[in-house]
């Protein structure tokens, strides 16, 4: 039998290119009749062997033909090459997440302008990336454990921490309607009020990037598809600057999802039509950085309209000015950022494609270091209040926490893949 697997290069080369790697066993009718050499033959004939697509069973029993009466089954399992440059716009995303909810200062322009731009980066390659696996069960399944089960996974492994954070804050243990205040926050995507508290917080990008999926479904089943998505765009513009003025939903989950879903759909329509996938590092150089200065520019103005701005009115030109302000900020961002990840292509490092495999593993377990961090510093260097960190000071604490992390990215990757999104690697 002949145990085939196929490496599909499904960007940067041919959608049609297909290389195939085996290993067999030669039979006719019940005795094993091929000597070594010409087992050897075969092996070196098929062992890497470049054949396009459509014709692909043709050429293979075309080629096993020439060797007599020989039996072949063929197992295909198409496996998606990891793309480089997307694993390091990953890795330094999730490692900068981790920088920004590091408490620091304000006041500092570029910690606020990172606060502003770094979630961009999951949603632009969240619609890139986007696929349709063939039939509504098929897409439920991949949220189910990609979305939604780890959502629900890491906010239960928090929820210890919360007791114990909530003991050392007020001296005691919570009563019912406290504990129950962190559960209601999660079950509403990390919601905040008078009866409920976010557990996880940062984790309330996953139920906004399923809605989006979601969005994007829906709108596959019309033939308007592209016409619907833009007019969601554009009141997502209006709604987000709605909320921003009036704050009658301060939930983050529906503000990443009103303020981000032009971000998404942008690289839904370039992953859709494979844009974006070209490499030439003289020419990414000179347009990441035009586009990030481009970028913090931008976001100096927003600032200056922020502080300065008449907002009295919502449909103030000011204000819709800062608002619209926000999309030229983070597409640049996003952009400028990638083009200096594709620069890095090159560069493969098993660290890098382990941090991008275990994004979720970060996003949902860091808060909990920070606060150990946080707590053990305010213990021994007798810090009264709230710890603030310097730029210099919360880079490396960031590298340390995702260090820490790194070995549950492998521990995940070989026993519980559930905690990468994967139902299996």
């Amino acid at each position: 039998m002949a145990d085939m697997r196929i490496d599909h290069e499904n960007h940067g080369k041919s959608p049609h290119r297909i290389y195939v790697f085996y290993s067999f066993s030669c039979h006719y009718g019940r005795k094993i009749t091929k000597s070594r050499e010409q087992n050897k033959r075969i092996h070196s004939f098929f062992c890497r062997d470049e054949v396009s697509s459509p014709s692909l069973m043709a050429k293979l029993q075309k080629k096993a033909g020439t060797f007599g009466d020989l039996k072949i089954k063929y197992y295909f399992c198409r496996m998606k090459e990891r793309i480089n440059w997307i694993d390091w716009g990953k890795a330094l995303a999730v490692i900068t997440v981790v920088f920004c909810h590091l408490p620091q200062s304000q006041e500092w322009f570029y910690y606020r302008y990172l606060q502003t731009c770094i979630i961009s980066i999951f949603f632009f390659l969240s619609g890139y990336l986007k696929k349709d696996h063939g039939s509504d069960k098929e897409n439920w399944k991949k949220y189910w454990n990609g979305l939604i089960i780890p959502y629900l996974l890491y906010n239960a492994i928090v929820y210890p921490y919360w007791f114990v954070k909530y003991y050392l804050q007020h001296g005691g243990m919570p009563d019912l309607l406290s504990a129950m205040r962190p559960i209601i926050g999660a079950l509403l995507f990390q919601h905040e009020n008078a009866f409920c508290e976010p557990l996880d917080g940062p984790l309330w990008y996953l139920p906004a990037i399923l809605a989006m999926h979601i969005i994007v479904d829906l709108c596959r089943r019309t033939r308007y598809q592209h016409v619907i998505l833009i007019v969601l765009c554009v009141l997502s513009y209006f709604v987000y600057a709605g909320n921003k003025f009036w704050n009658y939903l301060p939930n983050l989950t529906f503000i990443g999802i009103v303020s981000r879903l032009p971000i998404y759909y942008i690289g839904y329509v370039m992953g859709q039509k494979k844009q974006f996938r070209a490499l030439n590092p003289n020419r990414h150089f000179g347009f990441g950085l035009i586009l990030i200065l481009a970028s913090i520019a931008f976001f100096h103005w927003h600032l200056q309209l922020f502080n300065h701005g008449n907002m009295s009115q919502i449909l103030s030109t000011v204000f819709l000015l800062h608002i619209g302000l926000f999309y030229p900020i983070n597409i640049c961002f996003v952009f400028g950022v990638l083009y200096f990840c594709k620069i890095l292509n090159t560069i493969k490092s098993r660290i890098i494609t382990n941090l991008s495999i275990g994004t979720l593993v970060i996003i949902g377990l860091h808060i909990i270091l920070i606060t150990m961090v946080n707590y053990a510093l305010e213990k021994l260097l007798h810090i009264h209040g709230v710890v603030c960190y310097h730029w210099y000071e919360a880079l490396p604490v960031a590298l340390l926490i995702t260090t820490i992390l790194f070995p549950v990215i492998l521990w995940g990757k070989k026993h519980a893949p559930v905690l990468l999104g994967k139902k299996r690697l």
